[in-house]
């Protein structure tokens, strides 16, 4: 698919060093005008230079200048929405609705090409392996970690997952099974994350890590890393909204490469866990 590179240089901005930021600050504010320039013409009107055209191209994962007008040229469409804010005051719903929708179109695409299937392929192995899985994220990633445990759960498979720190290191402490450790922090920097995943280490447990930062102290501590896109923060915390669907959406192909690689177990377990919440129902629980 066509990548949005609006969105694209928003999400790199502030990671871009300053004579790449004059420049992606003058491409958002004159995208129409940017098509029609040369290298040497934007570098003269951005105040940068040609060299760190190039160097901004290949920041934002573009392969050229010439690519980049391309790319610009096609997404002149959705220029005059800002989108890299969700809500801004007075916004009326059908904008919001309209910029959540770009914004998270954007950043599946983006996981898409960021996640490698050799490292979902890898986790798969892992979780294969594991007697016990050990699950954790804080703030909006616990929601991910949740979302692991409640869908690995279902499998049959054994899966430890609780908000309470201690009480989370106590059971790793413990643990005599053939386990496994799977840390969910979108920076890759939470401290008690990474405290856990040195823990498990400690304890034989290989790691895995779902963050936006394969060289974050979470990352360099996995053994296998499934990457999401990296976004900018915007002032109604719009990266927490799309780090999550992201995770979420690795979580799912996570799942799915498991269901499609233990195929008929996973139907039997699937169908066992669904009669088991039905006659729950029967009873009116």
């Amino acid at each position: 698919m066509q990548q949005n590179i609006i969105l694209t240089i928003q999400d790199h901005f502030k990671t871009l060093p300053g004579s790449e930021q004059k420049v992606a600050e003058y491409i958002l504010n004159n995208t129409n005008k940017v098509i029609n320039l040369s290298a040497q013409e934007l570098a003269k009107k951005s105040g940068s230079s040609p060299a760190a055209i190039i160097r901004f191209c290949r920041s934002i994962e573009v392969s050229g200048f010439t690519d980049l007008k391309l790319l610009l040229s096609a997404n002149l469409g959705a220029v005059d929405t800002e989108m890299y804010t969700e809500v801004e005051n007075g916004e009326t719903t059908a904008a919001i609705k309209e910029k959540l929708q770009h914004r998270l179109v954007h950043v599946l695409e983006r996981t898409n090409e960021h996640l490698e299937a050799a490292a979902v392929d890898q986790a798969v192995l892992a979780v294969e392996a594991a007697e016990i899985i050990f699950v954790y994220g804080l703030g909006a990633s616990s929601l991910v970690a949740q979302d692991i445990y409640q869908k690995f759960t279902r499998l049959g498979l054994s899966v430890f997952f609780t908000m309470d720190l201690h009480l989370f290191a106590s059971a790793l402490g413990t643990n005599r099974l053939k386990g496994l450790f799977i840390g969910v922090s979108n920076s890759g920097q939470n401290s008690e994350t990474n405290a856990l995943a040195d823990l498990a280490i400690e304890k034989g447990l290989p790691v895995i890590a779902l963050t936006a930062d394969k060289e974050s102290e979470l990352g360099q501590k996995s053994e296998v890393t499934l990457l999401t896109p990296q976004g900018e923060e915007a002032p109604l915390r719009s990266a927490a909204t799309v780090s999550l669907t992201a995770q979420l959406y690795v979580v799912d192909v996570l799942f799915f490469a498991y269901g499609a690689k233990n195929y008929d177990e996973t139907l039997e377990k699937i169908r066992h866990s669904k009669g088991a919440v039905e006659r729950l129902k029967k009873q009116n629980l």
